[in-house]
C-alpha cells in the first residue's frame, strides 16, 4: 500500500523544508523539536489533560517540519525495531486511536496520584504511559509527543518529572518502551529504571 506520508518511492517523509535525504530530515528533526522542548511547558501550563492536548503538543513540535502535525494518522505503521532484530510491534488500529488514547488518559486521570505511594505510582504510570505510547496516534514524533505529554501530567499531579534526564536517553527511552510493549515476553525494567530517575520530589 502506498503511504501518502512519503516522497514517492523513497522512505522520506514529506516535509515543509523540501529535503529528500532521510538523515538529513531526522537531523532537522531533532533539532528544531530539541528547541522547542525547552520552552513547551510554558505553553501547555494549565492545558487539559485530555487527546486534544497530545494532539496540540505534536502540533507545536512539528508544524515547522510536517503539514499533518497535530492530526491522527491515517495509515497503519510497521516499524523494523533493531532491539527486536527487525521486526515491529502492533501498533494501534486507526479505526480506534482517538478512543483508545481517551480511554487511558481517563484511567491516568481516575487515579488519586497523592494517595499512593511512590513504589506503586511509578510501575502504575509508567504502565499507563507505555501502553498510551504504544497506540502511537502520530505517523512521526510518538515518543516526543506522547513522554512530553506525560511530563506534563506528572506536573500536574505532583510527581515532576526530570525532562532533562529523558531528552538526554531520548533513543534508551524509546527503545525501552519497544521493549516494555512487546507482547511476549516484555522487559519491562528498562523503562521502569528511567522512569523511576526521572520522577523527583515525590
Amino acid at each position: 500500500m502506498c503511504d501518502p506520508y512519503l516522497i514517492p518511492n523513497t522512505r522520506v517523509l514529506r516535509n515543509k523544508l523540501g529535503i529528500t535525504n532521510e538523515e538529513l530530515l531526522e537531523k532537522a528533526e531533532a533539532d528544531i523539536t530539541y528547541l522547542k522542548l525547552l520552552d513547551i511547558d510554558a505553553w501547555f501550563e494549565n492545558e487539559p489533560l485530555n487527546y486534544e492536548t497530545i494532539l496540540a503538543i505534536h502540533r507545536y513540535l512539528f508544524s515547522d517540519l510536517y503539514e499533518w502535525a497535530g492530526e491522527t494518522r491515517t495509515v497503519s505503521i510497521y516499524k523494523e525495531e533493531p532491539v527486536l532484530g527487525g521486526i515491529s510491534l502492533e501498533y494501534g488500529d486507526i479505526s480506534t486511536i482517538q478512543e483508545q488514547a481517551s480511554e487511558i488518559i481517563e484511567e491516568l486521570n481516575q487515579v488519586n496520584w497523592s494517595d499512593i505511594s511512590s513504589e506503586d505510582m511509578i510501575p502504575l504510570f509508567s504502565d499507563l504511559v507505555a501502553r498510551l505510547w504504544l497506540i502511537h496516534p502520530f505517523r512521526e514524533g510518538n515518543t516526543r509527543t506522547i513522554m512530553r505529554f506525560a511530563g506534563l501530567f506528572a506536573n500536574e499531579k505532583g510527581f515532576p518529572l526530570n525532562s532533562k534526564l529523558l531528552r538526554s536517553h531520548a533513543s534508551y527511552v524509546r527503545n525501552s518502551l519497544v521493549l516494555y510493549c512487546v507482547e511476549e515476553a516484555p522487559e519491562k525494567e528498562y523503562f521502569l529504571k528511567i522512569m523511576t530517575e526521572a520522577i523527583i520530589d515525590f
